[in-house]
């Protein structure tokens, strides 16, 4: 808090006084002019930029009296409300220069400490900027300050499509086809983010509908490590309707229904970067035990239901499996609230064996069901 600042014109000049005596000096009057100056402005802050305002005028006081310690106490102060780190820790560095011995020397000290870590904060939020991925999904994510965005292209995800044929083909789920950007815009709080997820509105290509837009609020955390971001959200569901006509060119869109909400989270690491342990569903060759067999599946720690990597010519890359897909069951086994262990304990088995693995998969309206046959290396 501005100590020095709120005490009122009568107690400033108290302090100015008994400062400038102390220090055997004698304090301009211009300078104790921009002192009053600054400390008006403070009064009137309400933003960063107003505190700005207050820096230039204890700027002007401390070149006026460059060895009066409580203009450096105070312009340390606004400069670290304006958001100006690196020269609060300078002025209040001078003012320990000026006054080593002064009662708050402790606390200034402290003061520092802080500043310092805020900046280390401040360094490690701006590295968040570059791509990322959600499985197979990019996300371009900016920082500026503590305004964070993330944006991407996320196809279909929550749409489905129903095409009516007439009485002789009748009605049929149909695989939607179009593009969908969503942005995440939001404020950075240390590890924490919050604010509005939005998907703007698209045509679906089979039917010819046009997609309202989505919105919701989404809260995130990003790793300690800085590799991992986690948004959590409602997403909409959404049906498109379409009468496939009598003959070919005749079809078109009967009406789009919003059929609800469900909860979804995205994971994003780094593209090119460190992508979290995983773990194998199905062990590397060389560490089989007797008579185990290979699915080809590598699930993230982090996430468990999240897969990241799938093995070319094993069981679940030929089934149609992909990096990015997230695992629901296992044999009938809702795996939502398993940890990662437990859900490759399900996947593994005998070689020969059967294991039935269903997933959902961004763009794909339904859960995808898929029959692997553990394989023997």
């Amino acid at each position: 808090m501005f100590r020095r600042c709120f005490c009122g014109l009568l107690m400033m000049a108290i302090l100015l006084s008994w400062n400038a005596l102390s220090m055997g000096q004698t304090v301009p009057e211009e300078a104790k002019r921009f002192m009053a100056r600054g400390v008006a402005a403070i009064e009137m802050a309400k933003s960063a930029g107003d505190y700005a305002l207050a820096v230039k005028e204890f700027e002007q006081a401390a070149r006026l009296a460059p060895d009066w310690p409580d203009v450096y106490y105070n312009l340390g102060s606004v400069q670290a409300k304006a958001g100006d780190l690196a020269s609060a820790m300078k002025s209040y560095q001078r003012y320990l220069e000026l006054a080593p011995k002064s009662p708050d020397a402790a606390k200034v000290r402290q003061e520092i400490f802080k500043l310092e870590y805020r900046q280390e904060r401040i360094k490690k939020v701006a590295e968040l900027a570059g791509i990322w991925l959600a499985g197979t999904t990019s996300f371009t994510v900016s920082v500026n300050g503590s305004e964070f965005i993330a944006s991407g292209s996320v196809g279909t995800d929550g749409i489905k499509v129903i095409s009516d044929g007439g009485a002789l083909v009748g009605e049929q789920d149909r695989t939607p086809r179009g593009n969908g950007e969503v942005v995440f815009k939001g404020r950075i709080d240390g590890f924490s983010i919050k604010g509005m997820r939005y998907r703007g509105p698209f045509a679906e290509g089979l039917s010819d509908c046009t997609i309202p837009g989505d919105q919701s609020e989404f809260t995130g955390a990003v790793s300690e490590d800085g590799n991992r971001i986690t948004l959590i959200f409602q997403k909409g569901l959404y049906q498109a309707d379409r009468d496939a006509g009598l003959f070919f060119g005749l079809d078109s869109c009967t009406g789009v229904t919003k059929l609800g909400e469900m909860p979804e989270k995205y994971v994003l690491t780094r593209k090119g970067g460190v992508q979290g342990k995983t773990d194998q569903a199905g062990p590397p060759r060389e560490a089989l035990p007797k008579g185990v067999g290979l699915v080809g599946l590598e699930i993230s720690k982090e996430d468990p239901r999240l897969v990241v990597k799938v093995t070319d010519g094993l069981p679940a890359a030929e089934a149609g499996i992909k990096a990015g897909d997230r695992i629901l069951k296992v044999d009938g086994k809702d795996v939502g609230q398993l940890q990662v262990g437990q859900i490759v304990e399900l996947i593994r088995g005998q070689a020969g064996s059967k294991v039935a693995i269903e997933v959902e998969r961004q763009g794909e309206t339904k859960p995808l069901a898929f029959a692997l046959i553990r394989k023997a290396p």
